[in-house]
């Protein structure tokens, strides 16, 4: 490999991986203070003398919140559990729904602070795809992110995936954009790069919405 990409997709991966843990671990604080709360409030009734047999539904209700949130973050800590794991091979067969919509749920927290809805739209029983899950997690990222700073507070970014003759296409579609997009936000030969590594091709057409296509081996 050629030292100085592999020390520029290195800079790129940390800075990638840094964003991800940013946002998951504001997450679960965010999880944990609203257990923190609930659990205070139990206590507040119970000073007060509100009992469980005189108040039941009220402390179901507290109960059932702290459930919901606790099951939240088991969720996001299955996603950064996954995401991590990607890492650990090169190459591999790909679900890649799954990819994707990990992805996205790591990423929301940053879409929700800018007001953008990302709206997934995903075609079931798509096939395995032999690619570098991380790379391509990793373009993903990229074009979010450069979507996300681009559009406008209340738009749309919708992330779907199909199938294509021989190909499984990843298109980010885009609404509300205020700033004109031009590409992707890493270095061109970077991304020839990387594209290259993932074994497939990007583009944006004229709706300016990117277009990843990944193809299938043999039938």
């Amino acid at each position: 490999m050629d030292p100085h990409y592999e020390h520029e997709l290195r800079v790129l991966q940390m800075r990638f991986i840094g964003k991800i843990i940013a946002g998951f671990t504001h997450e679960i604080k965010n999880y944990i203070a609203i257990i923190n709360e609930s659990t205070g409030l139990i206590g507040d009734m119970m000073k007060l003398g509100k009992s469980p047999e005189h108040d039941l539904p009220a402390y179901l209700d507290i109960i059932h919140s702290i459930e919901d949130h606790i099951e939240k973050a088991n969720v996001h800590f299955r996603y950064l559990n996954r995401f991590a794991h990607r890492m650990d091979t090169p190459r591999s067969s790909v679900m890649i729904n799954e990819g994707v919509e990990e992805l996205i749920a790591l990423l929301k927290r940053f879409a929700n602070q800018k007001r953008i809805t990302l709206h997934e739209e995903y075609e079931s029983d798509l096939p395995l795809v032999d690619t570098n899950p991380s790379l391509l997690q990793l373009v993903l990222f990229t074009c979010m992110e450069k979507y996300m700073m681009e559009c406008e507070p209340n738009s749309t970014i919708t992330i779907q995936t199909a199938r294509a003759d021989r190909s499984i296409l990843i298109t980010i579609m885009p609404r509300g954009i205020q700033t004109e997009v031009s590409g992707v936000s890493i270095p061109h030969a970077l991304l020839d790069n990387i594209i290259k590594d993932i074994g497939g091709t990007i583009s944006q057409d004229s709706d300016k919405r990117t277009i990843i296509a990944l193809p299938l081996g043999n039938p």
